[in-house]
């Protein structure tokens, strides 16, 4: 019977969690949503090991939601460790409050069943979004806190808020550990969340913008999960950030992935407010979801640096994979 239990396990985090956890001979039970889409996962596994299905075997799918507290209750039954990987990812309006009540309120209930079933550990997965700023330039790590600002995503005040559960509930007395991944590269659905970029750029992206922002091998990210959630520590939060990197280099090296030209075309913020709204109206009139959204423009010209140095000092021997060979092996799987 699995002792382990990761949500969002068709998300990019959650099936690599999955993947080294069940490589290493680990059973584990994943929570998902009826009707799920699993091929995924199975693609991501195949792409890392031709044994691939002998670890499906030891997957235990489970039927639930975050927001469903009594699903949760009966999916740990019996666990003793929980990765909590699952979110919602927008920055269009119309998903907001759909956002706010998954990320809130689903942490919270996850946090809540795992106290009610004597669960060990939980590892909640959460993001640089919910980190404070710098008005300086100088680098953010585990000591800048979160302020209030308009400029604040509502992604962003999503995992603030999320986060804020976990730490509820470390007070409460649960063992919990906080990731804040920076934007995260690896193999996956290239239409979700940050991967979206990947699916962009193979379809042709000659434009960049001047922002600047920390970057992550997911592998790296799941590595030092697993690590945090078999120590010692407790109670404490690590940004995962291997590089900063402005925009133009990370899009030129997908570029070069898929056979493009580098991109030549810098898109300030007077341009960038003219493609939202744009966007918006053409998304309106197609019916569809807009590609630019007012916070995606805005984002894109931030220029906010962060230090993944901590998890280093904590977990010995650990070591972040360059950006570029991030970008250059899951621009395989991108390719295939």
């Amino acid at each position: 019977m699995p002792e382990i239990l990761i949500t969002g396990a068709t998300g990019l985090v959650g099936m690599h969690v999955a993947f080294d956890l069940t490589a290493a001979g680990h059973a584990v039970r994943l929570l998902c949503r009826p009707g799920s889409n699993r091929a995924m996962l199975e693609k991501v596994f195949a792409f890392y090991s031709p044994d691939f299905k002998k670890q499906l075997a030891l997957i235990e799918w489970f039927e639930g939601d975050i927001l469903d507290i009594y699903s949760l209750e009966d999916a740990m039954e019996g666990i003793r460790d929980v990765y909590h990987a699952a979110a919602l990812v927008s920055f269009v309006p119309a998903d907001r409050d759909r956002m706010l009540k998954s990320n809130i309120e689903g942490t919270a209930n996850i946090m809540n069943a795992a106290m009610y079933c004597g669960v060990r550990k939980v590892c909640h997965v959460s993001s640089i979004a919910a980190l404070g700023k710098r008005d300086d330039g100088g680098l953010i790590d585990e000591e800048v806190y979160w302020k209030n600002a308009p400029s604040n995503s509502w992604y962003a005040i999503s995992k603030y808020g999320g986060e804020r559960e976990a730490w509820r509930a470390a007070e409460e007395g649960l063992d919990v550990v906080i990731v804040n991944p920076g934007f995260i590269i690896g193999p996956g659905d290239s239409t979700r969340s940050s991967l979206a970029l990947f699916g962009t750029v193979k379809n042709g992206m000659n434009w960049y913008t001047p922002g600047i922002t920390g970057y992550v091998d997911v592998r790296d990210v799941s590595a030092a999960m697993i690590r945090l959630v078999k120590s010692d520590v407790s109670n404490q939060r690590f940004i995962m950030s291997a590089e900063n990197l402005d925009y133009r280099t990370v899009i030129n090296a997908m570029n070069a992935v898929f056979g493009k030209k580098p991109a030549g075309k810098k898109l300030s913020p007077f341009v960038g407010g003219i493609a939202w709204r744009a966007e918006k109206l053409l998304a309106a009139l197609a019916g569809r979801t807009p590609r630019i959204t007012r916070e995606t423009a805005a984002a894109a010209q931030e220029q906010n640096r962060f230090s993944g140095e901590k998890i280093k000092k904590i977990l010995a021997g650990f070591s972040y994979r360059p950006v570029a060979e991030a970008i250059s092996d899951a621009g395989r799987f991108y390719n295939s």
